[in-house]
């Protein structure tokens, strides 16, 4: 293992490390463009340039292998002034239009300007024009003039996709970005290379011009799309998800997150919203305050406990973190005493790099809470056969509304008391006896476990419309309603919710929602934990 001096600090590093992630280990920010950590190498942008003792001149530090006994300067009079020169090539004909460029505020090229730039041009002859708004896809749109032809893009289509869609034309300072002959940009992973594009060259067109990224609340959450549980970076404004970028893992998505999961943000704020709790009264559904459904519901769980449970059919969905799926066990089963308790699967195909076939985000940690069919009961499979012989008199759906699957809701509809909690006004919530509006995954604060039995934290990002609440909050109150025994007290907080679900359940201990940290934590006793992860964080 090499051993190296960095600014006089030694490290001692892997063999083939370079200069530039020994740099980085040490938190040393040396400006690159065209390296990533996710890509081979290319030292095309030239700016990652430091001075290294006994060795001519300066050297790019991305392509350079640390070697024993090398002594670096990454901030040599030497590397500031070549690192000055090269900025002052790419801005010749990079147009001076910052104010207007959907990337002002998060623009390497912004950044390193102000940092090594002179503040004036020497130029003086007319720049070298370029295509502007080129759709590369109905997703990406391209604007050659602010490209610095870093080749990111390419290398990811090359090597990560396997797409090899892009490539580079022309030649010199002609040269751009452009699709490959007979090609187009397409599939579910290509909007990753507007996020790492290093400069205002490739944008979105979902979030193209909708916000400056400094007014915007950044928070780190996990998309819930499907059960992989790719870490992402929500940017939110005026109570709304604008955009989710991946944020990386190394144990999950590494830099990386499909297309469907950061397009898939406009639930929060959909038109169906449920904001209100209603009662069916006369064949008639009408606004109620929350305390008074809360009772009814609480009153029909009492009749179904003292008739044994047996006629309760409780249905809770694999898209509610793992301590709402705990209390709906706890009201459902160990308090109502129903054997009846299952999860609705939704799958899809796998595509054998992030998007997993199980498109629940939390059917793992679902299942860990308890919601499974007891010996005797039955689950959804068996639902629609028990309903139509009378044998289901309650029926109580917590984030499932049974939309798309219509002779679930026929069902449904024999069934003479029904309870909905969600966040839409779709499917069961139409003809349900007791509705109680819902929180959607960006207004809640709690734990889910992908595929792979990693606990990861979502985080709230949006507030609630009306007198929506997270599921777990109504679930609180009903369990307070219905007198249940041993049920956290209502005001109990996301992280007390966590740590008593971790101290009554085996497969949950040692559980806590501060242990999670910003990248999670695998299950105890789980193997096979962190298959994509193979990335190194530098």
């Amino acid at each position: 293992m090499p051993r190296l001096s960095i600014d006089g600090v030694e490290i001692e590093v892997e063999k083939g490390t370079t200069v530039l992630e020994a740099a980085r280990a040490l938190r040393k920010d040396v400006p690159h463009y065209c390296w990533h950590p996710g890509l081979s190498v290319a030292g095309n942008c030239r700016i990652c340039l430091v001075e290294v003792e006994g060795m001519r001149g300066v050297q790019i530090s991305c392509n350079l292998p640390a070697a024993d006994g090398m002594k670096v300067r990454t901030s040599s009079d030497a590397a500031v002034k070549a690192r000055a020169d090269v900025m002052e090539l790419l801005l010749i004909n990079h147009p001076l239009d910052c104010p207007i460029c959907d990337q002002a505020g998060e623009c390497k090229l912004q950044e390193y300007s102000f940092e090594l730039g002179s503040g004036r041009s020497r130029f003086d002859v007319p720049k070298n024009h370029k295509r502007k708004a080129v759709e590369f896809s109905d997703r990406v749109v391209f604007d050659a003039e602010r490209c610095i032809v870093c080749t990111r893009c390419v290398r990811f289509t090359k090597e990560i996709t396997g797409t090899d869609e892009l490539t580079v034309v022309q030649r010199g300072d002609r040269s751009e970005i452009d699709t490959a002959p007979g090609k187009s940009l397409t599939g579910n992973y290509q909007m990753n290379v507007v996020d790492i594009c290093p400069v205002g060259a490739l944008t979105s067109a979902d979030f193209r011009f909708r916000s400056r990224v400094w007014f915007m609340e950044q928070t780190r959450t996990v998309c819930s799309s499907c059960s992989r549980g790719c870490n992402v970076l929500a940017g939110t404004r005026w109570n709304r998800v604008l955009r989710l970028v991946p944020a990386e893992n190394a144990e999950v998505n590494r830099w990386w997150m499909c297309d469907r999961g950061r397009l898939d943000i406009r639930e929060p704020a959909a038109e169906d919203r449920l904001a209100g709790a209603r009662l069916m009264r006369g064949g008639v559904q009408v606004g109620v305050e929350p305390g008074e459904a809360v009772a009814a519901l609480a009153a029909a769980l009492a009749e179904a406990r003292a008739a044994g449970g047996a006629g309760l059919f409780g249905l809770v969905s694999a898209r509610l973190t793992t301590e709402e799926a705990w209390l709906a066990r706890l009201l459902l089963r160990d308090h109502a005493g129903s054997p009846n308790l299952d999860l609705l699967p939704r799958t899809g195909e796998a595509d054998g790099f992030l998007e997993t076939a199980d498109r629940n985000p939390n059917t793992e940690g679902v299942r860990a809470a308890g919601i499974a069919p007891a010996v005797g009961g039955f689950g959804l499979d068996g639902f629609r056969a028990a309903a139509e012989a009378g044998r289901v008199k309650w029926a109580v759906l917590v984030g499932e509304d049974l939309s798309g699957r219509p002779e679930d809701l026929a069902a449904l509809a024999k069934v003479p008391f029904t309870a909905f909690i969600g966040s839409h006004d779709r499917g069961a919530a139409a003809t349900a006896t007791v509705v109680l509006p819902g929180a959607t995954w960006a207004e809640k604060d709690g734990v889910l476990v992908n595929g792979d039995g990693r606990a990861q934290r979502i985080r709230p990002l949006v507030r609630c419309p009306g007198d929506a609440r997270p599921e777990s909050r109504i679930l609180l109150d009903l369990l307070a309603a219905a007198g249940a025994a041993g049920a956290p007290d209502p005001s109990s907080s996301p992280a007390f919710l966590v740590k008593a679900m971790a101290a009554a359940v085996p497969a949950l201990a040692g559980l806590t929602l501060g242990g999670l940290g910003e990248r999670g934590a695998p299950l105890r006793g789980r193997t096979g934990v962190a298959r994509v992860g193979t990335g190194v964080e530098v």
